[in-house]
């Protein structure tokens, strides 16, 4: 269930429907930003750290943020906490000032900034686009359901040494995800590269890079300090 409507319930409706914290620092910075989303299963996390290793990018996990935030001993952690227990996804409000809050620790660093898992919805990316600034980048991992579930299944199994799994739950996670993120991509419809994410590690690594490489030569800086790349590979485009 989303969070893009006004909440009837008490304990929501006491959380912020704003960010509070100054992003100007954000907007000014002139680095470059760039979103992964996929499925549960994409692979996600994995490419935002090889790609944040190679180009210098900081590397924000958004499940690792939500879940710092929960960790504290807070009435908004608590509710939090409630929330993501229900299935529910977390208010725009609170991820946009989380992830934004991320961004400032490191923004004087000058580099640039790739987000794993975020939007999550529509109205979030609608959101981070008025109160921080637009993307440049969204990166799409393609995944068939099968995959995915194959690919959640066998975490499950390694994580636990068992099969303890919720089939149904799978099931409800991916066709969730896919209700929201046709309307995300539709929304970022000019900044999306659709990326095959079911091959190895590797080749789906390079596939975003190259796609990561046709953006930066818009930053000359960052054109200047990141590895060499050759004409033929910069040129390349990723199918959308």
């Amino acid at each position: 269930m989303g969070n893009c409507m006004k909440s009837t319930d008490p304990l929501t409706a006491s959380l912020p429907k704003s960010i509070s914290i100054d992003t100007t620092a954000i907007k000014e910075s002139g680095v470059p930003i760039i979103f992964v989303i996929g499925g549960p299963g994409a692979g996600k996390r994995t490419l935002c750290m090889k790609v944040a290793e190679k180009y210098g990018f900081n590397d924000i996990i958004s499940s690792d943020v939500i879940r710092n935030e929960v960790s504290k001993r807070t009435e908004k952690a608590f509710t939090l906490a409630r929330l993501l227990s229900e299935g529910q996804l977390v208010p725009s409000a609170i991820l946009v000032e989380l992830i934004a809050a991320k961004m400032l620790q490191h923004v004087q660093d000058k580099k640039g900034f790739i987000v794993s898992g975020f939007p999550r919805e529509k109205c979030q990316a609608k959101l981070f686009d008025k109160e921080v600034r637009r993307p440049n980048l969204v990166l799409v991992l393609n995944v068939r359901n099968s995959v995915m579930s194959d690919r959640l299944m066998a975490k499950s199994v390694k994580a636990t040494e068992r099969l303890s799994i919720n089939f149904e739950y799978i099931k409800k996670q991916i066709e969730d995800f896919h209700k929201r993120n046709k309307l995300i991509v539709k929304y970022y419809r000019n900044l999306v590269v659709l990326i095959d994410a079911e091959p190895d590690t590797m080749t789906v690594f390079e596939k975003a890079c190259e796609s990561i490489d046709n953006i930066l030569v818009e930053f000359p800086g960052f054109e200047a300090n990141r590895p060499a790349t050759s004409n033929a590979a910069r040129s390349r485009v990723v199918s959308k």
